[in-house]
């Protein structure tokens, strides 16, 4: 077992590889961009600069919020917020098209009591006409550099950082990640994916986000390996830049939500993979949302010819309130498994497999084994016993990655974190919110508590509905639409809410000159076919369709949909609509 700290590896690894790469920062994602390097001697003095800079100001044992844009600003201040014995709270930048962009951040530093908001230069320069007579004082982080440091020392129970959970399912909750918690969970990551000194490892996911900060901030400092870091906007621009990265520096190493993969064999050209080599590509890291057998088809056939292996996808699950990895264990020598489930027994929460083609069949993706000293199970959410084999539950976890509590909130805890079984009393346990089942040792997720839409008796997955709608063939932007419910004269009713897709509107659409007739048949034809879609394949009757404006519906910080903000402002109009049709209310 490990007893040493996050700084004590830390301090440790800047002494025996002081002059190995440690972090790579593409300044536009292109290799002939600009590129920040940092050895592990130059990212400890850096950050122990930073450790010096807040002890003077008397931020020792106080939350400081980390507010920084993509780069290695942001990984110093994180090191030095622990050197310095102070928790560190990565935050998402302010959203500038927000009505209150500085909200999350004003709440975020509420709810830990933080006064310090570190940033950037540019950043602090640009908020500080907005944050006069605020209760936080945004500062930049300081170029200091130490060469003698010697700070205060951490114990393995100490507090490392707050994680902030992404908000899927209501108001962020910051998880007390420890040491000890922090540090077992990279062993477990190590386990999964194999790593060692020799596997360089990337990532474009925000570094405010835990896929990034465990497995690419706190990962090199345990295994040694270099971390080269890519902002998601420039994956976004232009996705190749992800790849031709991960070919040129021979990356073994790397993971994003299912989303990323779809979106790079959909948007990538042939004519832009000339010369890309990924045979070196060992695990491609598949976590965050529901893996899709679709989309890791569509990503071999397209990247197959480059060296990229059907065996090197990775389905993983994981999150916040476990620091980051539950369960992803595999052989690296056997492509994921996939099991088709009857789509009608799954409504009444029983599993039952069928051929791989068999109609009325729903494909669900394993994610692997859990990780050494880790136990998940899946229990019946009502009598909080254990579930027979053949039925859904809700996913138990047990093992020390889980911290077991929120900051400051202590009802959301013991709610949270001490799950027990009524007929043993067996815990505690992390009670996840997530559905799903175990078949030989393997977890295989299926929805989230919360979010079943259940019409008629039935039960359904909105996840489902979702993927449906998008593959419609009705102008909805990929991966921007929510499935909930409405209830309508004492019935629950279907309600899909969709960004449109801009490229697809009509160049009349906001305008009310002559047209509109033009308009109002595009409208219709959308609402029609999302509607014949989800009548089709999932035998609902859907009366309400509401297509937003693109970019309107946010999601968590991981990817997902917030199908429980978005309910909400349905029900009170609070939705930047284009077009709608809803279901009528009797009196």
């Amino acid at each position: 077992m490990v007893t040493m700290t996050i700084i004590d590896l830390l301090k440790d690894r800047a002494t025996r590889n002081a002059d190995d790469l440690a972090f790579r920062f593409m300044g536009n994602g292109e290799l002939d961009g600009p590129i920040t390097d940092w050895t592990f001697s130059e990212l400890y003095h850096q950050s122990a600069g930073v450790a010096e800079d807040l002890i003077e100001q008397g931020l020792a044992g106080s939350s400081v919020l980390l507010a920084f844009p993509p780069g290695l600003d942001f990984v110093k201040a994180f090191f030095g917020c622990l050197l310095a014995g102070a928790r560190a709270v990565p935050v998402p930048l302010p959203n500038p098209r927000s009505k209150n962009p500085l909200g999350r951040i004003l709440n975020t530093a509420r709810a830990c009591d933080a006064s310090t908001v570190l940033t950037n230069q540019q950043l602090a320069e640009m908020v500080a006409p907005m944050a006069a007579g605020l209760p936080v004082c945004f500062q930049a982080v300081t170029d200091r550099v130490a060469t003698d440091w010697a700070g205060p020392w951490a114990e393995m129970d100490d507090v490392a950082y707050l994680q902030f959970t992404s908000g899927s399912t209501g108001y962020p909750k910051g998880v007390a990640v420890r040491h000890a918690n922090a540090v077992s969970n990279v062993r477990v990551m190590g386990q999964m994916l194999r790593l060692d000194s020799t596997k360089p490892a990337m990532v474009w996911a925000p570094h405010y986000h835990d896929l990034c900060l465990v497995g690419h901030v706190l990962g090199p400092i345990y295994y040694g390996y270099e971390s080269t870091l890519m902002s998601p906007l420039d994956f976004l621009f232009k996705p190749v830049r992800w790849l031709r990265a991960m070919s040129h520096y021979k990356i073994a190493n790397t993971a994003c939500p299912n989303f990323g993969y779809e979106y790079s064999a959909r948007r990538i050209k042939p004519e832009d993979c000339e010369g890309l080599d990924l045979g070196h590509w060992i695990v491609a890291g598949n976590g965050g949302e529901p893996v899709l057998p679709q989309t890791m088809e569509g990503f071999i056939k397209k990247f197959g010819p480059y060296g990229f292996q059907p065996q090197t996808f990775m389905p993983c699950y994981g999150m916040a309130e476990s620091v980051l990895f539950v369960a992803g264990l595999k052989p690296l020598t056997r492509a994921p498994r996939i099991l088709t489930l009857s789509t009608a027994e799954l409504e009444t929460h029983t599993v039952r497999i069928l051929a791989d083609n068999a109609p009325g069949g729903r494909h669900v993706v394993s994610c692997g084994s859990p990780g050494s000293g880790h136990r998940v199970i899946a229990v019946d959410p009502v009598t909080l016993t254990p579930s027979d084999s053949n039925q859904v539950g809700e996913l138990w976890v047990q093992g020390p990655s889980v911290p077991g509590s929120y900051w400051g909130l202590p009802v959301e805890s013991a709610a949270t974190f001490e799950g027990r079984l009524a007929d043993t009393n067996e815990g505690p346990f992390l009670r996840t919110g997530d559905l799903g089942f175990i078949a030989d040792g393997e977890i295989y997720v299926t929805g989230r508590l919360k979010d079943m839409i259940i019409i008629a008796g039935r039960n359904h997955y909105p996840n489902d509905i979702e993927l449906t709608v998008q593959q419609s063939g009705a102008p909805v932007r990929m991966g921007a639409c929510v499935a909930i419910s409405e209830r309508i004269n004492g019935v629950e009713e279907l309600v899909i809410v969709a960004e449109v897709d801009e490229r697809r509107l009509p160049a009349v659409a906001h305008s009310q000159l002559p047209g509109a007739k033009s308009i109002e048949a595009f409208w219709a034809s959308a609402v029609k076919t999302v509607q014949g879609a989800v009548s089709q394949g999932h035998g609902l009757s859907l009366r309400s369709v509401v297509f937003v404006e693109p970019r309107s519906l946010e999601k968590t910080s991981s990817g997902k949909p917030r199908r429980r903000h978005y309910r909400k402002l349905f029900l009170k109009g609070g939705l930047a609509v284009l077009h709608e049709k809803r279901s009528p209310q009797t009196v």
